[in-house]
C-alpha cells in the first residue's frame, strides 16, 4: 500500500465484554494495517474516557465508521446493548451511510437467524467459528486478509458520503415531507454567447450534456437566479454517471491555490483514496460563487491544471465588472442564466404541485390557477424575475406563511415575505426591532427616489452622503444594519443606490404614502390622477395594500366610472353584434387540435413568451404627452381595472360585499365602455369610406372587413381583460350576483369565461352550463365567441373523452381524438 496516502478506514468493534480476549486478538491480527500501512483506525468502547456519556459516544462512533465488525457469539446475541448496535448498523447500511458490516464468528451461535446478518459474508472463511480452529492463528490470518481486502475495496470505491448527498439534495423550501432538489428541479433557461462585446446569442443551452461538452464553462446570472441549484444538479448527475467530480463553494473554501484544498473537499464529499481518485480521467470540478478576489484567477488556473473540466458560476454583476474582458479566462465558454420561460415555469409549478398531492393527480385547471397567481405577482418578469427561487417562494408563501384567509395573489403579502427572506439572508436578525428599522429606512429611501424623479438618489456610500446624514438626524439606525441593507448579494439596495428589484421600490413607496398620505396630499392626488402610468399603477396597488383609507379606493372607483362616461357600456346583444356581420363567417368554426394537451399548452406558453418580449419596451416609462382626453381615458380604464383587480385579490376579505360588488361592476362597466367605443356600425362604415378615399386600392368592402375584424378582436380582448381582473375564486359568487342584475349577453360572456378559467376538473355540470348558455343566445356572434373560447379550453385541458364529444356536439363541431401524451 502507498504509505504516503492519508486514506483512513474507521473500524468499529461491536462485541460482548465477555469476548474481550477475542477483540484483543483481532486487534493484534490487524496491527500491520493499523501501524505499518496506516490505513486502519480502530475504535471500541474501552477507549471511552471516564465521565463521558457511553451510549452517546458509541452511537457517534458507529456513524463515523466505514466498517463495523460484529464479533458474534452466544453472549453477543444475549446482550441487549450488542443487538442495539446491530440495529443501528443495519439502518445505516440501508441508508448507505455505512459501507460495510462484517460478521466475525467467535463461537458457535445462531447468528444466521438474526435478520439481515445472514446475508453478509462472514469471517473466518465460510463462517467457521474461531473457537473451532485447532490453530487460531490461522483463523486470525483469514480475518486479517478479509479486512485487508475490504479496506482495499473501500480504497477504490469513490462513493459520495450520505451527509454530503443530503446537503446537495436539500432545498430552501418548507414542506410537510422532505423535498429533494431532484423532485422539483427544472433545467434553467440558459444562453451561450458568441461575442462578449456585442452579447450576440449563438445557442440555447438545453441539457446537462450541452454544458459538459466544453472543458471550460463560466455560468453567470443574477442573485437567486439558480446558479447553486444548477451546480448541485450537475454534481448529482455526474455522480450518478459514475464520473469523478468535486463541488466547491468558494464563499466557504476561499482561494488557496494548493492541492490540499482539493483533497479537503474530496474527503468531505467522498469515500475512497484521494490519490487513486485523482488518477482517473475526465475529472470535473464545479466552482460555485466566484468572487472578485485578487487570488481568484490564480485559483482558476490551478484548477485547470488539476482537472479536465472546470465549471464556474458567479453573479452577473461581478462578471461584467471584473471578468468580461479578462484575457486569462478567454478560453471559458460564457453561459448566462435567464428568467424561466412560461413552459419551464409551468413544469416547476407542476413538479411542486405533484409533490403536495402525491395520491391525487393535479389537473391542468389547478396548474392554470397556480400559474395565474404566480404571474399576477411576477407581472411578466418586470416586478420579479421569473427565476425558480421566486416562483417557489410565491407558492410556499401560499402554502406556509400566509394566513388561510389570504391568497397567493395578495402580492403585497408575498412581497413582504420575499423582502424578509432577503433581509435574513443578508444577516439581519429576525427580530421586530431590526426588521422595523430596515423597513423605515427603505420607506424613506423609496420616497427620496420618487421625490427626485430618478431611479437613483446617490446616497454617496453605505454610511455617508446627504440622504444618510439627514436620515440619521431623524432616526436611529446602526452601521451594521446599513451595511446589511447594502449587502452585495442579498441586501435590499445595490451599490448604485437602486433597490435590488422594482417590487421592493413599489412596496416601500406605497408603504410610505400609506403612512404619510396626509402629509403629501398633492402627491397622492397626482398619483391617482395619472393612474394610467404603469409606475403609478403599481404604487397605488401598494398604497391600497398598506392602508385602510377608503378615500383612495373611492377615488379610483370614481375616476374609472367617469372615464368615457358619455359612452354607455356595450351589451353585445344581437343589434350591437351587427357590426361583425361582415366578418363572422370568416372566423374559424373549429380550432380543436388532435395534438396532445401538453403540446398545445407548450404552444400557448411560447406565445406568452413572445408577447412579453414584444411588449417589454416602454413599460414603466415616465409621463408621455397625450394629445386628447379620450386616449387618457382608455389608459385610465385599463390601468384602473388592473388596480381594482389587485384590490379584489388583496382585500376581498376585509371589504364589505356591497363594496366588492361596486368594484366588480366598475371593472365590468369600464371594460365594456371600451368595447362600445368602437362598436358602432355607422362609425365602421365611415372609417371604411375614409380608408378607401385615402387608398383607392383598398375597396370599401375590404376596408370594412378589416376594421370589423380589428373591432372583433378589440371586443374579445376587453372581455378577457375584464375576466382577468375579476379572476378570484372567492368572489365568483358576487360576480354571479352582478351578472344576474345586468341580464345582458356581455355579462353572460364575462361570467362564462370566468367559469372556464376557474374549472379544475371539467364535469357534466360544466357541459350543462354551456348547453343552457348556448340555448339562451342563438345569434351567430355570441355562439361563435363561446364556441371558440370553449374549444380553446378543450385544446389545453385534459377532459374525459365522452364529455369532450358531448361538448363538440353542442358546438356543432367535429370531434377528433387527440394524440396521447407519451
Amino acid at each position: 500500500m502507498n504509505t504516503k496516502s492519508k486514506f483512513k478506514v474507521n473500524l468499529f468493534y461491536s462485541y460482548s465484554h465477555k469476548d474481550q480476549q477475542f477483540r484483543r486478538s483481532m486487534e493484534r491480527s490487524l496491527s500491520l494495517l493499523r501501524d505499518q500501512d496506516g490505513v486502519l483506525r480502530e475504535w471500541s468502547d474501552y477507549q471511552v474516557p471516564p465521565g463521558q456519556p457511553l451510549l452517546e459516544t458509541i452511537d457517534s462512533q458507529i456513524r463515523q465508521a466505514e466498517i463495523v465488525a460484529m464479533l458474534l457469539s452466544p453472549d453477543f446475541i444475549a446482550s441487549t446493548a450488542c443487538m442495539d448496535e446491530w440495529r443501528i448498523a443495519e439502518t445505516l447500511l440501508a441508508e448507505k451511510s455505512l459501507k460495510m458490516c462484517i460478521p466475525i464468528i467467535l463461537r458457535p451461535c445462531a447468528w444466521h437467524q438474526i435478520h439481515g446478518l445472514a446475508d453478509l459474508k462472514a469471517l473466518p472463511n465460510d463462517g467457521k467459528p474461531i473457537s473451532k480452529y485447532g490453530n487460531r492463528d490461522e483463523a486470525w490470518q483469514q480475518v486479517h486478509l478479509g479486512i485487508k481486502e475490504a479496506v482495499n475495496q473501500l480504497k477504490r470505491t469513490f462513493s459520495m458520503k450520505a451527509d454530503f448527498r443530503r446537503e446537495l439534495e436539500q432545498t430552501d423550501f418548507i414542506s410537510a415531507t422532505r423535498v429533494k432538489l431532484q423532485d422539483i428541479f427544472v433545467f434553467p433557461n440558459l444562453s451561450s454567447y458568441l461575442s462578449k462585446s456585442t452579447g450576440e446569442v449563438t445557442e440555447v443551452v438545453t441539457t446537462v450534456d450541452d454544458i459538459l461538452s466544453n472543458p471550460l464553462t463560466l455560468i453567470h446570472g443574477e442573485q437567486l437566479s439558480g446558479k447553486t441549484a444548477l451546480c448541485r444538479h450537475l454534481m448529482l448527475r455526474l455522480v450518478g454517471d459514475l464520473k469523478p467530480v468535486l463541488y466547491m463553494d468558494l464563499k466557504q473554501t476561499g482561494y488557496v491555490a494548493r492541492t490540499r484544498v482539493f483533497r479537503t473537499a474530496y474527503e468531505n464529499q467522498f469515500s475512497g483514496d484521494y490519490h487513486l481518485w485523482m488518477q482517473q480521467d475526465d475529472k470535473t470540478i464545479i466552482l460555485d460563487n466566484l468572487s472578485r478576489s485578487p487570488r481568484a484567477i490564480e485559483f482558476l488556473s490551478h484548477s485547470i491544471e488539476q482537472f479536465d473540466r472546470v465549471i464556474v458560476t458567479l453573479s452577473s454583476d461581478i462578471f461584467y465588472a471584473y471578468y468580461r474582458d479578462e484575457d486569462r479566462i478567454a478560453g471559458f465558454r460564457e453561459v448566462k442564466i435567464l428568467p424561466f420561460t412560461h413552459i419551464k415555469q409551468e413544469d416547476l409549478i407542476r413538479n411542486r404541485a405533484n409533490l403536495l398531492k402525491r395520491n391525487r393527480s393535479v389537473s391542468d385547471g389547478q396548474i392554470d390557477d397556480l400559474e395565474r397567481r404566480v404571474n399576477s405577482i411576477v407581472i411578466n418578469n418586470r416586478i420579479l424575475p421569473r427565476y425558480p427561487f421566486y416562483v417557489l417562494s410565491i407558492l410556499q408563501t401560499c402554502e406556509t406563511f400566509m394566513p388561510s384567509s389570504l391568497s397567493i395573489t395578495s402580492s403585497g403579502h408575498c412581497h413582504y415575505v420575499l423582502i424578509i427572506a432577503h433581509l435574513i439572508r443578508s444577516g439581519i436578525s429576525n427580530s421586530d426591532d431590526e426588521i422595523n428599522s430596515c423597513f423605515n429606512f427603505a420607506e424613506h429611501l423609496a420616497f427620496e427616489i420618487y421625490r427626485k424623479g430618478s431611479v437613483q438618489c446617490h446616497l454617496g456610500g453605505y454610511l455617508e452622503g446627504p440622504f444618510i446624514e439627514d436620515y440619521r438626524r431623524q432616526f436611529i439606525i446602526s452601521d451594521s444594519t446599513l451595511n446589511r441593507l447594502f449587502d452585495p448579494d442579498y441586501g435590499l439596495v445595490t451599490a448604485s443606490d437602486q433597490f435590488r428589484y422594482s417590487y421592493m421600490y413599489y412596496y416601500f413607496l406605497g408603504k410610505y404614502f400609506a403612512n404619510n398620505s396626509k402629509a403629501h396630499p398633492d402627491l397622492v392626488a397626482e398619483l391617482l390622477e395619472k393612474s394610467f402610468l404603469p409606475a403609478n399603477c403599481l404604487t397605488i396597488v401598494s398604497i391600497i395594500h398598506h392602508t385602510n383609507d377608503g378615500e383612495i379606493l373611492d377615488a379610483i372607483l370614481s375616476r374609472t366610472t367617469c372615464a368615457l362616461e358619455g359612452i354607455p357600456p356595450a351589451t353585445l346583444d344581437r343589434d350591437q353584434s351587427e357590426a361583425f356581420e361582415t366578418i363572422i363567417q370568416d372566423l374559424p368554426l373549429r380550432v380543436l387540435s388532435s395534438n396532445s394537451v401538453r403540446s398545445e399548452r407548450k404552444k400557448e406558453r411560447r406565445e406568452r413568451d413572445r408577447w412579453e418580449v414584444e411588449n417589454v419596451d416602454g413599460w414603466g416609462e415616465e409621463d408621455k404627452d397625450i394629445d386628447s382626453n379620450e386616449p387618457i381615458d382608455i389608459y385610465r380604464i385599463l390601468k384602473n381595472n388592473e388596480i381594482l383587480g389587485q384590490v379584489l385579490r388583496n382585500r376581498y376579505g376585509s371589504l364589505r360585499q356591497k363594496k366588492l360588488c361596486e368594484i366588480i361592476e366598475t371593472i365590468a362597466a369600464g371594460g365594456l365602455r371600451l368595447v362600445r367605443l368602437l362598436l358602432d356600425k355607422k362609425m365602421i362604415n365611415e372609417a371604411a369610406l375614409m380608408v378607401n378615399k385615402r387608398n383607392p386600392d383598398v375597396s370599401v368592402d375590404r376596408a370594412r372587413w378589416m376594421i370589423s375584424m380589428a373591432t372583433f378582436f378589440w371586443t374579445v380582448c376587453n372581455v378577457e381583460w375584464i375576466v382577468s381582473a375579476l379572476n378570484k375564486p372567492e368572489i365568483h359568487s358576487l360576480v354571479d350576483r352582478v351578472v344576474e342584475t345586468k341580464k345582458c349577453p356581455a355579462y353572460d360572456l364575462i361570467e362564462y369565461f370566468l367559469h372556464l378559467d376557474a374549472i379544475h376538473h371539467f364535469q357534466k355540470g360544466d357541459r350543462d352550463k354551456l348547453k343552457r348558455l348556448w340555448d339562451k343566445h342563438e345569434y351567430s356572434f355570441f355562439r361563435r365567441v363561446v364556441s371558440l373560447r370553449t374549444q380553446w379550453y378543450l385544446r389545453t385541458h385534459t377532459v374525459p373523452e365522452p364529455l369532450e364529444q358531448s361538448v363538440c356536439s353542442i358546438l356543432n363541431v367535429k370531434y377528433q381524438r387527440r394524440i396521447k401524451e407519451r
